[in-house]
């Protein structure tokens, strides 16, 4: 455990103990589900949209608003109620309805991420607690080691694809830059949020006539969401960072060189 003396924030380690529980039984309960802004990752969508058994398209339209990035790229926010409490849409009478389905934010609570790129890539997580003066459920007196709370609400699967995303949003080469073509805003929302039309747009153009691609990668993404994720973020990085996650077919290479006018 640590304290940032600049900020005042007790840092929490894996390994250190905090207090808390929630229950039906707290006079608290679901007040957290209410007037609340919160950022859907990729994965917190694929997730929802099955657990809802609704296409991504539908999912988006109905739950989701868009916004647009610093970077320029769009971020989806979960849509609230328009009632006066603003409640959380999955929100009913015995508590969350899509509990087994909810998003990392809604998992993770009530810590909150404090480290930076470089603990990160080390392997290294660092939390704090939230400060929600209307929670009881830091004194139901049940405490808990920060990874044993993040394994139980299924976070790590979360952050690993989180962290697939990131490696984009936070990217270098965006850094100083702002994305304000619209078809390149457009096809980073398909691929990030909208998988069924990713889908689409990998098995029905022409796409896997210009990818290297092989017929085992091509069979999971036919069927698997999860895979069809990870290989959209391979793609992104490719067309948006220039990495080399993705290897044009040599026909396609020696058009490419022959339009630049390379031998």
């Amino acid at each position: 455990m640590m304290n940032d003396k600049d900020s005042g924030v007790t840092v929490l380690t894996p390994d250190d103990d905090f207090c808390f529980d929630c229950h039906p039984g707290l006079n608290c309960f679901t007040r957290c589900c209410r007037n609340v802004h919160i950022f859907l990752m990729p994965y917190d969508i694929i997730q929802l949209k099955h657990g809802l058994a609704m296409s991504s398209k539908a999912f988006l339209q109905q739950y989701t608003y868009t916004l647009m990035g610093k970077n320029g790229l769009p971020v989806v926010g979960l849509k609230m109620n328009e009632d006066e409490q603003k409640t959380c849409p999955f929100l009913g009478d015995s508590g969350c309805s899509v509990y087994e389905s909810r998003p990392w934010a809604c998992r993770v609570y009530p810590l909150q991420p404090e480290s930076t790129k470089i603990t990160e890539q080390k392997g290294l997580g660092y939390y704090s607690i939230m400060d929600v003066p209307f929670c009881l459920g830091f004194e139901s007196g049940a405490t808990s080691t920060v990874k044993a709370w993040l394994d139980r609400q299924n976070v790590p699967i979360y952050e690993e694809m989180e962290s697939l995303f990131k490696n984009i949003t936070t990217a270098s080469f965006l850094s100083d830059k702002k994305i304000e073509n619209r078809q390149i805003q457009e096809m980073f929302f398909m691929a990030c949020y909208d998988v069924d039309l990713f889908r689409q747009f990998v098995f029905e153009t022409s796409f896997l006539q210009r990818f290297d691609i092989n017929t085992r990668e091509v069979d999971q993404i036919r069927h698997d969401d999860t895979a069809l994720y990870r290989f959209a973020m391979k793609w992104i990085e490719f067309g948006l960072l220039k990495q080399q996650g993705l290897t044009l077919k040599p026909h396609v290479m020696a058009a490419k060189k022959q339009a630049l006018g390379i031998h």
